[in-house]
């Protein structure tokens, strides 16, 4: 079994400077604080034996390609998460409005988490829509040391994703024509933890 963490879905009022504006007061809600990994999770591709959770973080071993997938879909929502290669400077990413079957690739929009091109975006798996390979110097700035903890804020808003990397913004790409769908943590060819994963919906 896996052991328990801490996943805050929220209704709340957030902006992150991402062209977007904040939810109005009446848009806000209650919160809901969820607690359970598997009942938040579940492995929709790959081998659940690359997965674990130990001391509130989600460590994946990075092999086979797959991902794990949230039970529940999200359209309109800020995501933050935090993020380390404990080996080598490698892949991973970030899927959005997963749709279709579970596959590698599912069709999805990814926000990259390849160690040498952080928080592009852009569609996969037969997904369709437009890309943002992001502000390279900007990138280059925020990004810390892969074996230390490297911070994603990313905010969907109607079809269009943004994201900042360690407080800075690095792009934003959309509309897209799917928005709404899972979100899933992906599984590609190395060592990768997670930790602090936090869903605002609004």
């Amino acid at each position: 079994m896996l052991s328990r963490i801490p996943i805050l879905v929220a209704l709340a009022a957030l902006s992150l400077g991402l062209g977007c504006q904040s939810p109005t007061p009446e848009q806000s809600g209650a919160v809901d604080v969820l607690d359970d990994f598997e009942k938040d999770f579940f492995v929709a591709f790959g081998d659940p034996a690359s997965w674990k959770a130990e001391g509130g973080v989600i460590q994946c071993n990075g092999t086979p390609n797959g991902y794990l997938s949230t039970r529940k879909s999200y359209s309109n929502y800020v995501l933050t998460l935090e993020f380390r290669y404990p080996e080598q400077a490698g892949n991973s990413g970030v899927f959005h409005y997963i749709s279709g079957e579970h596959k590698v690739w599912p069709a999805c929009v990814e926000v990259q988490g390849l160690y040498s091109r952080l928080a592009q975006i852009f569609p996969l798996g037969g997904a369709e829509g437009p890309r943002s390979d992001g502000d390279e110097e900007a990138r280059t700035r925020a990004r810390k040391p892969h074996t230390e903890w490297n911070r994603l804020d990313i905010t969907s808003r109607d079809g269009v994703i943004g994201a900042k990397l360690n407080g800075v913004f690095i792009g934003e790409s959309g509309p897209y024509p799917v928005r709404q769908g899972p979100i899933g943590l992906q599984s590609e060819g190395a060592p990768v933890h997670f930790r602090n994963i936090e869903i605002r919906e609004f």
